[in-house]
């Protein structure tokens, strides 16, 4: 069987190629990392301003097609950095050393480092990186799962503070500027959320604030179903405004997000963190998650 590889460039046929391969991985591969919801995210939210021909998208993403016309493997930059994930159907594990060598010859020739993202359980894909080179360098995230026929959903809120759904207020400019204050991203715009929510995942019910009494927006979350899966969903981003920390907020809207999940049949949550010490760890373990799985960055000097 031929197998050949391409740039992408990012029309909305080859969007939805790479999206149906991630969803169709998702059956097969435990240790994905890269789903169709986070290409939706790094597609619609992550790069909203960049136009839909720069030339991020050309060099940072490559497909492998079988001659039956299907994806077969996939390599993607989230940032366009030193980053880069490597998705790969199972049957279809030759195409490794042809993987690296686009790696090494075309995506790396600029750069002094490649990280890659992994699960820690995922030790196919961890001999693939040894093999190449590749040595651990840290715990860098965690995965939680979260049942919801086993959780606690209640939650109470301060006095005259409340949740609803963005739509419900719109107010666009106070909710940049809680991204910016949250996450510290003074370069978040109001075309990265507008984007957001013209992504075709995008569900009004689940882009929910809490709001003060004096109408600022203190927090927020943003809660998506799996398109393989409609019994699974994840939330991602989750903010709380610095001056509002500690105070029960981002658990509450969580809380309520899972509500409102659950009520739509979604039986279990993903969300992920940064690794510890990153505080939010406090937050997402007090939620009780089903289990928790460490995602490990290797890394090669080039």
């Amino acid at each position: 069987m031929r197998i050949y590889d391409k740039a992408y460039g990012n029309s909305e046929e080859e969007y939805r190629e790479i999206c149906n391969f991630l969803n169709m991985l998702s059956t097969q591969d435990p240790n994905m990392l890269w789903e169709s919801g986070r290409m939706n995210f790094w597609r619609y939210n992550v790069h909203a301003d960049k136009d839909p021909q720069d030339q991020f998208f050309r060099d940072n993403v490559h497909v492998w097609h079988s001659d039956q016309q299907k994806i077969v493997g996939l390599c993607i930059s989230e940032y366009g950095n030193n980053d880069l994930f490597i998705e790969v159907l199972p049957e279809y594990q030759e195409i490794y050393p042809d993987i690296f060598r686009w790696i090494h010859d075309t995506w790396a020739v600029n750069r002094e480092d490649v990280e890659i993202d992994i699960f820690r359980s995922d030790r196919k894909k961890i001999s693939w990186l040894k093999e190449y080179g590749f040595t651990f360098q840290r715990h860098h995230e965690n995965k939680r799962s979260y049942d919801l026929g086993e959780i606690d959903l209640c939650y109470q809120l301060e006095d005259g503070f409340r949740i609803q759904a963005f739509s419900e207020i719109c107010d666009y400019s106070g909710r940049v500027a809680l991204v910016q204050n949250a996450f510290n991203n003074p370069d978040y715009t109001e075309n990265n959320l507008r984007g957001l929510m013209s992504s075709p995942d995008y569900l009004d019910e689940y882009n929910l604030i809490v709001i003060s009494p004096h109408m600022q927006l203190v927090a927020y979350c943003v809660g998506w179903h799996e398109r393989a899966n409609t019994n699974k969903g994840y939330i991602e981003p989750v903010g709380t405004h610095a001056d509002y920390r500690q105070r029960g907020f981002a658990k509450a809207v969580i809380r309520e997000c899972f509500t409102r999940m659950k009520a739509n049949g979604i039986k279990m949550v993903e969300i992920a963190s940064s690794a510890e010490p990153d505080v939010s760890n406090y937050l997402y373990d007090s939620l009780s998650p089903r289990d928790k799985r460490e995602v490990h960055r290797y890394s090669k000097k080039v």
